[in-house]
């Protein structure tokens, strides 16, 4: 399932460069096996969850204290697989919302391939669902500084080009709303290869490094 979501993630990276759409219409077209597969998962994982409920017991794991972190938990494993399968579908999705968008022909050409900050958005978000499906694969957290380096990136990207063609004198409504659907599909996108990558941290570590950043900055509002 992970290497699939990569592949629709380059494909679309190249339909959209490449002004191909019969690629787009492929990509929308193969959206089924990803949800094919998420099911699959799903079930595996739900299955774990009752052996690995029935395994803690037999070890002893379900008297130890919440605060001890048991990397080996079987429990903690499945409900991460969960998790991680959840957000690699939802990253299919918002390739196929871009697409989907895309495949109705209403942008002008060359749009993604010869216009910044067009060009960096693809390239960001390309990296950080490598960066994503290869710590996955890995089993490792290894990208995770500079996936929430080019998470921050993206997002600067994303703003630049909502403002930048907004104030196009010759882009129509219906393209400037298109334009902004694929820039917002892209951005979630991205938002959900770092969930991976943060599940994955968890995974390892026990550790929860979701919204850190706003942790710390209410914690610095209060004396």
């Amino acid at each position: 399932m992970a290497e699939l979501v990569l592949e629709q993630v380059i494909l679309l990276s190249e339909a959209l460069e490449d002004d191909d759409y019969t690629q787009a219409e492929r990509i929308v077209e193969r959206d089924d096996l990803i949800d094919d597969l998420e099911k699959e998962n799903d079930n595996l994982s739900q299955n774990a969850i009752l052996e690995a409920v029935s395994n803690r017991n037999i070890l002893g794991m379900g008297d130890v204290d919440n605060d001890i972190v048991l990397k080996k938990d079987p429990l903690r494993f499945a409900l991460s697989a969960i998790r991680i399968t959840r957000n690699m579908e939802r990253m299919g999705d918002q390739v196929v919302n871009c697409a989907d968008v895309f495949r109705h022909k209403t942008i002008r050409k060359g749009l993604f391939k010869n216009e910044e900050p067009m060009t960096l958005i693809l390239s960001r978000v390309t990296t950080l669902a490598g960066m994503a499906i290869e710590s996955l694969v890995e089993e490792k957290e290894r990208f995770m500084g500079s996936v929430n380096t080019l998470e921050d990136e993206l997002n600067a990207l994303c703003d630049q080009a909502f403002h930048k063609y907004r104030c196009v004198p010759d882009m129509e409504k219906q393209e400037f709303a298109d334009v902004y659907r694929i820039i917002l599909a892209l951005e979630r996108l991205g938002d959900y290869a770092v969930n991976v990558a943060e599940e994955l941290v968890r995974l390892n570590t026990g550790k929860d490094i979701r919204h850190l950043e706003n942790v710390k900055t209410k914690a610095s509002n209060f004396p």
